[in-house]
C-alpha cells in the first residue's frame, strides 16, 4: 500500500469528525484499522491534506496546537477556525483546546472524554 492511499483512510477519518469537535493525532492512529499508523504518520498526512478535508480539527495530544511551532499563523488560523465552530479552550490565552468540552468520540467509544477516565483513576 503506497503512501497516499494510507492518507486516504486518515482523510476519511478526519472527515468524519463533526464541526465542534476534535481528534488528537494519535487518536486518529488508533481508529483506523486498515493500515498501521503512528501519530507522526497522521501529522504527515495533515501537512498535506486536500482543501476538503478539515485539518483544523485534528490536535495534538492534551489539546495542544503543535502547528504553533511550525507556524505560528497557521496556529492563530487553527484556532479561529475552531472557535467558529464552537470549540472551547482553556482560556483566551491558552493554546490548548478543552478536551472535556470538545474531544470526539466516534460511535460505540465511551462517552465523555478520554481525559474523564484519567482524572478518576487519581
Amino acid at each position: 500500500m503506497d503512501e497516499l492511499d494510507t492518507f486516504a483512510h486518515v482523510y476519511e477519518f478526519v472527515r468524519s469528525v463533526p464541526p465542534g469537535k476534535v481528534v488528537t493525532y494519535g487518536q486518529v492512529a488508533g481508529e483506523i484499522f486498515a493500515v498501521r499508523l503512528s501519530a507522526r504518520d497522521v501529522g504527515a498526512a495533515m501537512a498535506v491534506a486536500p482543501k476538503d478535508v478539515p485539518w483544523q480539527r485534528v490536535v495534538g495530544a492534551n489539546g495542544y496546537l503543535p502547528i504553533a511551532k511550525r507556524n505560528p499563523d497557521l496556529c492563530l488560523l487553527q484556532r479561529r477556525l475552531l472557535e467558529a465552530e464552537g470549540v472551547a479552550f482553556l482560556n483566551d490565552t491558552s493554546p490548548r483546546v478543552d478536551m472535556r468540552k470538545s474531544q470526539w468520540l466516534p460511535a460505540g467509544e465511551l462517552q465523555g472524554s478520554l481525559f474523564d477516565a484519567t482524572e478518576s483513576a487519581e
